[in-house]
């Protein structure tokens, strides 16, 4: 009777992990960057956020993550929105370990990665 008990337990806990490991991971939300310049490096651009990640999240009830606005500096940007002044809406994550290589800097943004180009809001202003 012991052992049967400790084989239910098992397979109870077994299913729990199971059902814990198949959700997906939490997508960030959409966030609106505009690129405003070239960074000091070859292929990294300068990308100033609007700040309105929180009413965005409040309303889709999605995850805001730790991008709340300011600038960032990213080198996954896709080709077709590589022009200054060029807006666009993008899912970001920090990307802490890389990183543009620049000779002497007053001003560093943290390095992003842009995980996926949300469909909407795409314009460019003249500069």
């Amino acid at each position: 009777m012991k052992s049967l008990c400790y084989i239910i337990l098992l397979y109870l806990c077994l299913a729990l992990l199971a059902a814990g490991c198949s959700k997906s991971a939490p997508m960030p939300i959409c966030t609106v960057a505009e690129v405003v310049a070239q960074d000091c490096e070859a292929g990294w651009y300068v990308l100033k956020l609007e700040d309105n990640s929180e009413e965005t999240a409040e309303k889709t009830g999605s995850y805001v993550g730790q991008l709340r606005g300011g600038y960032v500096t990213t080198n996954t940007l896709p080709e077709e929105y590589r022009q200054i002044g060029v807006k666009v809406s993008l899912r970001l994550e920090l990307n802490g370990s890389d990183g543009p290589r620049c000779a002497a800097t007053a001003l560093m943004h943290p390095a992003v990665k842009i995980v996926d180009v949300c469909e909407g809001t795409v314009s460019v202003t003249a500069r």
